[in-house]
């Protein structure tokens, strides 16, 4: 299954809430495996890209009704913002390595 993120929602993703409506669509799909088309997708805030990654993550780890969700067609810009929050989900923040 295909969801095309600038129909189903705008060319701007900007928020949580967004990410809210999308999961609920994912939710109700009957396909294992769905794709969220980023065509015509010019931005994709810091928080929506947080909120995003954490949902494919959420998909992956259900017992029941797991889907893998995969990322296709997105621009440089959101590709980067996507890249740019995932990596800092993966690093500590600077505060954390002086506290031990």
């Amino acid at each position: 299954m295909t969801i095309k993120i600038s129909e189903l929602v705008a060319p701007i993703v900007s928020s949580r809430d967004v990410i809210a409506f999308i999961e609920n669509t994912i939710n109700k799909a009957a396909s294992t495996s769905v794709e969220l088309d980023f065509s015509n997708v010019k931005f994709v805030s810091r928080s929506a890209a947080h909120a995003l990654l954490l949902m494919k993550d959420k998909f992956s780890r259900k017992m029941l009704r797991k889907k893998e969700v995969l990322f296709k067609n997105a621009s440089k810009d959101v590709t980067e913002m996507l890249r740019v929050v995932a990596a800092n989900r993966v690093l500590p923040r600077k505060h954390d390595l002086n506290s031990k």
